[in-house]
């Protein structure tokens, strides 16, 4: 069994408002493919044997809008962050929320149990040195990796097509500064992806251009990220193997409402595509669900 999950910053189940949520005013071919329709909270639930959603309850019993920190901590440990701590926490995690993803975090917890796991996303040759001249904080996912022991990966794993940059398309990285990583589409960039997950038991990719652009209420930057993402993740779905488990997952709304400039008490879609989907979605019901549920189903496999 091949796991591959992508989680997508700031990515909720909003209205079928054409005025708020970019999935709605513009085309979304890879989710009419799936769902019939655009992502929306309209959708509901949907559980077939290879094509799953399920709406994530994002605030887990905790008042205040669902938060970047403590959201992705229970998402990527089982643990409800935000319960933990009281409140939940933006932006990067502290030392409370850093010491859940060290002894809880999936990829470490995969890892122990003897399987491959990796992080896809590349970083920039000296992201080590913004991180020490606190330009830079280590996120969520960036514990995740290097509390299970493994590298960041850089560009020579970019040259030698075993990684993907976040905004899928590497016209960031030109305009940073390595002009040598040439532009690409975000379908070469899904199918990459799934080039990489079938060398590993569990691959993580991250994408937050979507809680950028919330954040900024730009319909043209949603038009973009609209298209990117629909090209990205049909790539990846029409490259997987049968053996492979798609999650598509996110962290707290905000992309599918650009009336607000704030996150939202939306829940969040989980996605579930590929092998033993049904099995993966049922029973998850918020954010804390998927790592353990993850996690049970591959140690299943290993044990069979």
């Amino acid at each position: 069994m091949k796991v591959l999950f992508i989680f997508i910053d700031g990515l909720g189940l909003g209205e079928m408002d054409a005025g708020r949520n970019p999935f709605v005013r513009f085309d979304s071919p890879f989710f009419r493919r799936l769902f019939g329709g655009p992502l929306t909270e309209e959708l509901g639930s949907c559980l077939d044997d290879s094509t799953c959603l399920v709406p994530l309850d994002a605030s887990l019993g905790v008042a205040g809008l669902p938060q970047s920190a403590t959201g992705q901590t229970s998402l990527f440990t089982g643990v409800n962050a935000p319960y933990e701590l009281g409140r939940h926490v933006q932006g990067f995690p502290g030392p409370a929320l850093s010491a859940i993803i060290k002894e809880k975090g999936i990829l470490g917890q995969l890892a122990a149990n003897g399987c491959k796991v990796t992080s896809a996303n590349m970083y920039v040759p000296h992201y080590f040195d913004l991180v020490a001249k606190r330009q830079r904080r280590h996120s969520v996912t960036t514990l995740l990796t290097l509390h299970a022991g493994l590298p960041l990966r850089s560009l020579p794993d970019m040259a030698a097509g075993e990684a993907v940059y976040h905004d899928l398309t590497n016209e960031l990285l030109s305009k940073s500064g390595f002009p040598e990583v040439a532009v690409s589409s975000p379908a070469v960039a899904g199918s990459r992806l799934v080039q990489l997950a079938t060398k590993n038991d569990f691959t993580l990719f991250e994408y937050f251009q979507t809680d950028r652009a919330g954040h900024k209420q730009d319909w043209r930057w949603g038009q973009i990220i609209t298209e990117h993402l629909n090209e990205f993740l049909a790539a990846v779905h029409d490259a997987a193997p049968t053996d492979m488990l798609i999650v598509i997952t996110s962290d707290h709304g905000n992309f599918e409402d650009f009336g607000v400039k704030t996150h939202t008490h939306n829940a969040v879609p989980g996605i579930f595509l590929g092998y033993r989907a049904r099995e993966a979605a049922q029973g998850c019901s918020d954010l804390t669900d998927i790592a353990p549920r993850l996690t049970a189903l591959m140690r299943s496999e290993r044990n069979d």
